[in-house]
């Protein structure tokens, strides 16, 4: 991804795609035979982008959006807010083994769908019948210093109850100043009235003190 300070130019001027965009179309997507494509539009933002491509991407590179608290790697005299992973004069003398380490070691950007289809992973095949999440801010929840240890409590609960196939608590926070901390539950069950029973009890301890 690739932050832009102008009109998007992949469109070839006088083509189809253009003319659509051109005039007024909300996303233009151009299709070929075999798969490839290229797609511009309006209201989508980096947020946007990110969850969507939480689904299935493991990694998303991102260009620009200094500002945010992305995980970044500054060249040159490029200021960024933190946090910054690494440093170098550029891109040829950047250590990219050493900052793909330290990129695994920091926790993944997950939404309710990513976190249902890593969990589907997980299973294989296990048969369940049941899906059911929530994402509720870490503003919201009972005070605590320590949310880690509250989500780590609410994932070992969540996965002892019967008929709980599988399940995830995961703190995400946040990537933009605009946005609060939250906390996305995921429940896979026998059945989807299991589901939403057990992640009515997860939350309620969340929002419950210890």
């Amino acid at each position: 991804m690739k932050r832009l300070t102008h009109e998007p130019d992949i469109d070839t001027d006088g083509k189809d795609t253009a003319r659509h965009r051109e005039a007024g179309s909300v996303r233009t997507v151009g299709v070929t035979d075999d798969g490839d494509w290229f797609g511009t539009g309006d209201r989508w933002t980096l947020e946007d982008m990110l969850n969507d491509f939480a689904r299935e991407c493991d990694y998303a590179l991102v260009e620009g959006f200094s500002e945010s608290r992305l995980p970044k790697v500054s060249l040159g005299d490029r200021s960024a807010a933190p946090p910054v992973v690494a440093t170098a004069a550029d891109a040829d003398d950047l250590a990219l083994g050493e900052v793909t380490d330290i990129i695994e070691t920091l926790p993944s950007y997950e939404t309710p769908a990513s976190l249902v289809a890593k969990t589907r992973v997980s299973l294989e095949s296990v048969d369940h019948e049941g899906v059911a999440t929530a994402t509720v801010p870490v503003a919201e929840l009972a005070p605590t210093d320590d949310v880690t240890a509250r989500v780590d409590a609410a994932n070992r609960r969540l996965r002892s109850v019967d008929g709980i196939c599988e399940a995830r608590v995961h703190h995400q926070q946040s990537l933009f100043d605009e946005l609060d901390d939250v906390v996305h539950l995921v429940v896979l069950a026998d059945d989807t009235a299991r589901a939403n029973e057990a992640i009515g009890e997860a939350l309620g301890r969340l929002f419950t003190a210890a």
